[in-house]
């Protein structure tokens, strides 16, 4: 790491784009200056204004791509268990809007936020949804959100020009930003240790150790064993966030420092060779596609039974006790888009290469966090049904002695039913599993390059499923400079 961070500290670089006002590759300096600095304005779009959150009219809004409405209502929340997830979601929305200034500054606080929160993050506060539930404390956001996050922030100064605020972004990745995703991983690795050590601990014995005196067999033994296995592989790092930072490099003709980064962050070399060494007499120009919304976990108990457990109770009967363990999985499901094809106003057209399938992160961070999630859910399984098993025992009692008082009786046996029907909605109703994200990050980024001559060119993605062009974007009055990269974004949200 200090190897990286020193081989990298002299890194700093600025992002230079174009735009100009013809759909040609013809044009002359003149032209093209002037393309430029008309390009440099800042875009003009609709404000985030808070809001009260309305789910009917939060859906409304969306389905008509109003997503500025949304965005203030996410913020209006004020759901302070959840405000790192309300605040990636508003970010992505007002980036959806195309205010990439406003956006870039929000990815900021919001990481802000994260950071702050990770000193809130300890392995107690953790393990607190050992009995009080897995969204019982705040979300701090995962690996991948922050990466995402960073990555988010740099493709809003691609598209809002800004050279000074991308410069600013790599000068903090290599000086500050890895330091503080090894202390987040070290601090998830606690938590997870933790959380399988509950099932060793003296409580969790003792609660097992009741049940079974009481003769209520759970088959614990069994669901100790059924942990998921542990996880095989980290989110160390973004290839897309390691793409980006390479162009941002030689957009500023830093090509030095563009191989170098490239070579450390083991950047694809088919995707940025031309980049990093434009061949002479061209220009380079990147285009980069965000298709999509990234994919979602689920809760492993979703639609599943809950286990049912039967224990004879004297005198009143058989109560039946229920077990329901829920943890977190990936959730398989098709998207809309597939592939993306680009193509240039003079012909050239590419089918665009993926850099990164943000679905594999949330895949990977599922699977860090599964096994400790599972433990923690048969830690309350037992132990709540362990309470509840000595409740209703001695509710049962209480129905026994008062057997000769009709009124006595009749009061001990709701006594008697309150306690069965408590104990069901505790271990089934209340068994949740965390599956809170971002939920509006983009599945899958993106990209590809061309060597043109300079000029000003129109720029148009097919976004596609199979053969079929889902939706078109143009990107109009692009500006190549001969010796230089540009770089442009476009995303589809579908």
């Amino acid at each position: 790491m200090k190897k990286r961070a020193v081989a990298c500290a002299a890194l700093a670089a600025a992002l230079v784009f174009f735009s100009s006002c013809v759909s040609t590759n013809k044009t002359d300096a003149a032209d093209i200056q002037a393309s430029s600095e008309k390009s440099s304005k800042k875009q003009k779009a609709k404000p985030v204004k808070k809001s009260k959150f309305d789910q009917d009219a939060f859906d409304e809004a969306y389905a008509k791509g109003d997503y500025a409405v949304c965005a203030g209502m996410l913020l209006g929340k004020g759901d302070k268990k959840n405000l790192v997830k309300n605040s990636l979601d508003a970010d992505m929305l007002v980036y959806f809007t195309q205010n990439y200034t406003t956006a870039g500054k929000s990815f900021l606080d919001t990481y802000a936020m994260m950071q702050q929160t990770v000193s809130e993050m300890t392995a107690g506060k953790g393990l607190a949804a050992s009995l009080g539930g897995e969204n019982s404390i705040k979300y701090y956001g995962a690996e991948y959100e922050r990466y995402l996050a960073w990555s988010m922030r740099l493709a809003s100064a691609l598209a809002a020009k800004e050279n000074d605020v991308a410069n600013g972004i790599m000068k903090d990745y290599v000086g500050t930003f890895m330091d503080e995703i090894q202390a987040l991983r070290a601090q998830n690795e606690e938590i997870a240790r933790g959380s399988e050590e509950k099932l060793d601990s003296d409580e969790f014995k003792r609660a097992a150790e009741s049940l079974e005196s009481a003769g209520l067999d759970l088959g614990v033994s069994g669901m100790v064993n059924a942990k998921p296995a542990a996880a095989s592989a980290k989110y160390e790092s973004s290839p897309f966030f390691n793409y980006l930072g390479t162009l941002a490099y030689a957009a500023n003709k830093d090509f030095d420092h563009a191989q170098e980064f490239a070579a450390l962050y083991n950047v694809d070399k088919s995707l940025v060779n031309d980049a990093v060494k434009v061949p002479a007499g061209k220009g380079r120009l990147e285009v980069v596609a965000f298709s999509g919304t990234i994919g979602r976990r689920s809760d492993a108990s979703e639609g599943k039974t809950p286990s049912s457990f039967s224990l004879p109770i004297s005198g009143v009967g058989i109560v039946t006790f229920h077990t329901k363990i829920a943890y977190p999985v990936f959730k398989e499901q098709k998207h809309a888009i597939d592939s993306v094809r680009v193509t240039l106003s003079n012909g050239e057209s590419k089918k665009a290469v993926l850099v990164e399938d943000f679905d594999e992160a949330v895949k990977i961070d599922v699977a860090q966090k599964a096994r400790g999630a599972y433990s923690r859910s048969v830690f309350r399984n037992v132990v709540k049904n362990s309470a509840a098993a000595a409740s209703v025992i001695a509710a049962g009692i209480a129905v026994r002695q008062a057997s000769d008082n009709a009124i006595a009786s009749t009061l001990a046996q709701i006594v008697f039913s309150q306690a069965v029907a408590a104990a069901s909605e505790a271990i089934v109703n209340l068994e949740r599993a965390d599956v809170r994200q971002g939920v509006y990050f983009p599945n899958k980024a993106s990209a590809a390059g061309f060597s043109v001559d300079p000029g000003i060119y129109a720029v148009t993605l097919e976004y596609m499923s199979g053969p079929n062009v889902v939706e078109k974007k143009t990107i109009e009055k692009v500006v190549v400079e001969g010796g230089k990269v540009n770089v442009e974004v476009s995303l589809c949200e579908k």
